[in-house]
């Protein structure tokens, strides 16, 4: 697999032992960009999460506008840098501010009342498989993959099968 220079990614926990061990050994990256309105307004929450990279590592925390920017920007970048966002309700946001990258991976969405389990990693209520359905007739693929030596199994054939 050639290596990405963005690798999109939606994980309900952003950065944690899993991104920056399975992800940043497996890829060399560069830098970890959490993209959330609320933590970049929060200086005690950005920076909790910044101090979860390795030092040897960028790290920063960007508001939706501000992350398509630095996703516009970094596009044909050298080097690996891994775009974190919480929820599909960001990359909708994001998309409506242009977001230039159609594949998202998607990571740990993670049990919570409400939620449906549809793989061991993937939980998800009734208004994110609307969302996720809804940027599918966008054009978004979306790719489900915990670590990155598992296999990408695709979110849209796991929705197609309920109705």
């Amino acid at each position: 697999m050639p290596n990405p220079s963005i690798i999109l990614r939606i994980d309900d926990r952003l950065v944690h032992g899993q991104v920056i061990v399975g992800w940043g050994s497996y890829f060399p990256i560069r830098e970890y960009v959490v993209v959330d309105d609320e933590i970049a307004r929060n200086e005690w929450e950005r920076n909790l999460l910044i101090m979860a990279v390795p030092p040897h590592v960028k790290a920063q925390v960007l508001t939706l506008p501000q992350g398509v920017a630095y996703i516009r920007q970094h596009l044909s970048a050298k080097g690996v840098r891994m775009v974190l966002v919480g929820s599909p309700k960001e990359i909708g946001q994001m998309d409506e501010l242009g977001l230039p990258i159609k594949v998202v991976n998607v990571g740990g969405m993670h049990f919570r009342e409400g939620r449906k389990q549809y793989l061991n990693y993937l939980f998800l209520s009734r208004e994110e498989v609307r969302l996720f359905r809804q940027l599918m007739e966008k054009g978004y693929r979306f790719e489900c993959q915990d670590v990155p030596t598992s296999g990408k199994i695709d979110l849209e054939k796991i929705l197609g099968r309920e109705k």
